[in-house]
């Protein structure tokens, strides 16, 4: 079996310390964080394994975590104090500046680095002067289930009396039972006159993930709701608006990155119009005429979801 990118994370490894076998090809990393997650120390062994790492440079924004004490038992580190800096891109900037090799490598901290990883970026050396590569995701998330309005059993973690079953097994043939077998089995049981019940007082961890076998079973997507504080959503949203439009030309491209944001701020009266477009006059006025139109697109799609909410239900 083809060991899992999960058991990668979790394995215990020793320093395998790539740039004291190729110095030659030993280029400076960069890394800003303020916080990073349990596999931090694991990211940074798959990083020195397959970057020869000439200096690791971070940019400690204000370490919430342990992140600064898991690097430092790391060689050739050098931190640098970024607590006062208000940006990401700030950062970034300073970091860049304390580059002393011809080409480098900026990672997040959340990044693992597969075998292979810096051979194939390299041979792109000739063909552009900075560039990303594609991304898998992989998603360690804790959830509730949420069970408002849901009666179904789910399968996964059950008990029960083997005695319940004799009037229930001679009805199940090789046939139909596949990924229902909580439903089926839970209705077959009460018509027998057995009572069928959900503990809410524990609760057992349910993974989803790849699986080899006859029927593979591969993940395609997986999405999740990030709960952030009102804080941190409006500084996101802001950010992003303010910092494409003061940076980057006028684009439908660019505006579309940038819509959603404004309509959330707006929704949430976190935006006053006219305040917006006088900075927006102030500090890129390249930006007005196409700003004012997806304002007004804005409120033509507010005003049209207003109308829907107000039409009856059966005539919908």
């Amino acid at each position: 079996m083809t060991q899992s990118i999960f058991r990668k994370y979790y394995s215990s490894e020793s320093l395998v310390d790539k740039f004291s076998s190729d110095q030659s090809s030993g280029v400076d990393v960069i890394i800003p964080i303020i916080h990073t997650n349990e596999l931090w120390e694991s990211n940074l062994h798959s990083m020195y394994r397959e970057i020869p790492i000439r200096r690791l440079l971070i940019g400690d924004g204000g370490c919430k975590d342990n992140s600064i004490e898991v690097v430092k038992k790391f060689p050739r580190v050098k931190i640098f104090d970024h607590r006062s800096f208000v940006s990401l891109g700030y950062s970034i900037k300073k970091l860049i500046e304390q580059v002393e090799s011809e080409w480098f490598i900026y990672l997040h901290s959340d990044v693992y680095i597969p075998a292979g990883w810096f051979i194939e970026m390299s041979k792109n050396k000739k063909n552009y002067d900075w560039f990303e590569c594609n991304q898998r995701i992989t998603a360690l998330i804790e959830y509730p289930l949420d069970y408002t309005g849901i009666h179904r059993p789910f399968s996964g973690s059950q008990m029960g009396k083997k005695e319940i079953f004799s009037s229930v097994l001679g009805k199940i043939d090789d046939d139909f039972l596949y990924r229902n077998e909580d439903i089926i089995f839970s209705e077959l049981i009460q018509k027998e006159g057995y009572r069928y019940g959900r503990v809410k007082s524990t609760f057992h961890y349910h993974q989803l993930m790849h699986k080899e076998g006859p029927w593979e079973r591969k993940i395609s997507s997986v999405d999740f709701i990030v709960e952030k504080s009102k804080e941190e959503e409006f500084r996101e949203s802001n950010m992003q608006i303010r910092g494409i439009i003061k940076y980057l030309d006028p684009t439908d491209a660019h505006a579309d990155m940038i819509q959603i944001h404004i309509a959330k701020l707006l929704s949430k009266h976190l935006l006053q119009k006219k305040k917006f477009v006088r900075w927006v006059e102030q500090t890129n006025p390249a930006w007005k005429k196409l700003i004012k139109r997806r304002l007004k697109k804005i409120a033509l799609l507010n005003a049209v979801k207003r109308a829907y909410a107000l039409i009856p239900g059966w005539l919908r």
